[in-house]
């Protein structure tokens, strides 16, 4: 069984509903990674995944940015990708939230070079994003899947949480922790 490694989002932390979910059922480690810019976080999940590659790398929203970037960066360290609501696009954003650039200045730019990877061939991924999710638009994600041919796409009704999908993450992790393709014998 791989380890799975757990990318919080902006808002969130290791002790987040989805961290304490994948930990609490599959054993996931969640790296503190809401202090640090997107490059920085890459360079955490390097860390968090230590030497125990390969790893599932699961990243949710931010967090999906930073796992991106170690796939494209560190393939060999990514047994596979699930990324939640990714952050691909959330540059173009910048403009109605400079709150948050004041905050935490060089995030959208660097948020825009990692939006512009794509998943490496070698690196098995799935992508689940929420039709009605209005942080993250659709178009931007589907961009992402479409330049990685290793990646599958699922859509749900669900918005950027994801909270209604808790059982279609955990049976993909699940999946890709054992080994086995996380889609196999879904009706998609």
């Amino acid at each position: 069984m791989h380890r799975i490694v757990f990318a919080h989002g902006m808002e969130s932390s290791p002790e987040g509903r989805k961290a304490r979910y994948l930990r609490e059922e599959l054993g996931a480690i969640a790296p503190r990674l809401g202090h640090l810019g997107p490059e920085d976080q890459v360079g955490a999940l390097r860390l968090a995944v230590g030497d125990r590659a390969p790893a599932v790398v699961v990243g949710s929203s931010l967090g999906g940015l930073a796992a991106l970037g170690l796939a494209a960066s560190h393939p060999g360290l990514v047994a596979h990708l699930v990324l939640l609501a990714p952050a691909v696009g959330m540059h173009r954003r910048a403009a109605f939230h400079p709150d948050v650039e004041a905050r935490r200045p060089g995030l959208f730019s660097e948020a825009e070079r990692l939006s512009g990877l794509s998943i490496p061939a070698e690196v098995p991924a799935a992508v689940i994003h929420g039709l009605e999710d209005s942080s993250i638009d659709a178009p931007d994600v589907i961009d992402l899947v479409r330049r990685s041919p290793s990646a599958a796409l699922i859509l749900v009704h669900d918005d950027h949480a994801l909270t209604g999908s808790r059982s279609l993450i955990l049976e993909v992790v699940s999946r890709a922790a054992r080994g086995l393709d996380p889609l196999a014998g879904r009706a998609l």
